[in-house]
């Protein structure tokens, strides 16, 4: 019998801190992607100009020859991908990473921070 070992990404998936995403949302200089499913968009809401690729769905998106390919992986990126605590991201970006998109990163500590983040400003 054949054990399959899991493909491990030798690539570090460099960490965006929340305190860089409003900057990077004005900018407009990154494509995000929102891993997280429809369910978690409706409780928490979604960064402006984010798009939403389930994380169940990132693998189809990301490949060309599928049927359910996303053209924003067409461009350069650079991408930032963020869920809700930044592990189902960082994951989708090994994955988008594995596959041969380049400019991968991660929103460290994810929507929930940003939220945090934002609401502690405003008090």
């Amino acid at each position: 019998m054949k054990i399959l070992k899991p493909k491990i990404s030798k690539e570090i998936i460099r960490q965006v801190p929340v305190s860089k995403l409003d900057s990077i949302i004005a900018e407009n200089n990154y494509n995000i992607i929102d891993v997280r499913d429809q369910k978690g968009i409706e409780k928490q809401g979604s960064i402006p100009g984010a798009i939403n690729i389930p994380f169940d769905t990132i693998e189809r998106a990301i490949d060309k020859n599928h049927d359910d390919f996303n053209p924003i992986f067409k461009n350069d990126g650079p991408y930032l991908f963020c869920c809700t605590g930044g592990v189902m991201s960082y994951m989708a970006a090994i994955k988008a990473q594995e596959r041969g998109i380049k400019n991968v990163c991660n929103l460290d500590g994810g929507h929930s921070a940003w939220l945090k983040l934002t609401t502690t400003a405003t008090i």
